[in-house]
């Protein structure tokens, strides 16, 4: 399947609603506190127009079938600040990185990483590195990030307040 790889724009937003729901609905098989909120969309739209349209801070890269002109991945780049005690300086994070179940394995998740690597590499950016989070038990996403290149940092670990 061919596809365009691009950056988002506001009139993108309705259709990411979908996507996003895709990607919220796939976090919840994992974790049940992933599922969005009511009015979410709304809010996520707002938060999309505001934040990563036309910002140097973020982005929204999608993945288009050429076909059809339907979304059929996305990312969110987001360049997060240096650290005020670390050596953690200016970085990259990925959110929300979604290919639609029936494009898997088509280089589209690829893709979509190669354009945020490369929007981070260029000016304002020019970041060092770039981070993602995997949740547990999501090997395969975890595979496609070790296939290539990423290693692991940090592991997350969590409680229940008051259950200690």
């Amino acid at each position: 399947m061919a596809y365009e790889v691009r950056h988002a724009t506001s009139e993108d937003a309705e259709e990411l609603i979908e996507l996003w729901h895709g990607f919220t609905d796939h976090l919840s098989e994992y974790d049940d506190r992933y599922r969005h909120k009511e009015n979410a969309d709304e809010r996520w739209i707002r938060y999309f127009e505001n934040q990563l349209v036309d910002s140097k801070y973020g982005t929204v890269v999608v993945a288009e079938a050429e076909s059809s002109g339907e979304l059929i991945g996305v990312l969110e780049a987001r360049v997060m600040g240096d650290h005020p005690i670390f050596r953690l300086q200016d970085h990259g994070y990925i959110n929300g990185h979604y290919v639609e179940p029936d494009h898997r394995g088509q280089g589209v998740g690829k893709a979509l990483l190669e354009a945020a690597e490369e929007w981070f590499a260029g000016p304002p950016h020019e970041v060092e590195f770039f981070r993602i989070d995997v949740l547990e038990g999501d090997d395969e996403a975890a595979a496609l990030y070790d296939e290539l290149g990423f290693e692991p940092v940090e592991h997350v670990y969590e409680t229940s307040a008051g259950n200690r």
